[in-house]
């Protein structure tokens, strides 16, 4: 999959140009969501999201490598807010797993509370990320989600899953 965001970042609309509304990427992530669980069922729909968001965050992660994990995680906070997903904080960080909030969350801030968490793919893309960092596997997954009534997402990384 490596490459893919260069060729995905090669956009041509003159007249409409490269915006769009959370609106319409909502409508296109929350119904694929629930075409999938109704396919794959619910396992399924969050494994397939998941594995997707890492490898987003993998490729991701290698454009923002850096040594030191403060100046990787600054990067990794202003890419966030840049592309407009949301805000990242970080709210523990210790040997054995990493908390990160998302503010503003472009999938589902604002949302009633439907009943269910369904950030995966951004639960996913935190893993692919801190894959990059670390060159281990972890387990991510979201502990916390605006469509949950819980008024924030958050994920948890386990960094000594393998």
């Amino acid at each position: 999959m490596a490459g893919w965001i260069e060729m995905v970042s090669q956009i041509r609309r003159p007249h409409l140009g490269e915006d769009v509304s959370v609106l319409v990427f909502r409508a296109f992530r929350v119904f694929m969501g629930i075409y999938l669980d109704d396919v794959l069922g619910h396992k399924g729909a969050i494994t397939l999201f998941q594995n997707a968001g890492r490898e987003l965050g993998k490729e991701v992660g290698e454009k923002l490598k850096e040594e030191s994990l403060e100046a990787y995680l600054g990067k990794v906070i202003d890419f966030v807010k840049d592309a407009r997903i949301g805000i990242l904080v970080p709210v523990d960080v210790n040997r054995e797993r990493l908390v990160v909030a998302l503010d503003e969350c472009i999938t589902c801030a604002g949302m009633p509370n439907i009943g269910k968490r369904i950030c995966h793919f951004e639960a996913g893309f935190v893993a692919g990320i801190v894959e990059t960092y670390t060159n281990k596997k972890v387990r991510a997954y979201e502990t916390k989600c605006n469509a949950h009534g819980e008024n924030i997402c958050e994920v948890v990384v386990e960094l000594n899953y393998a």
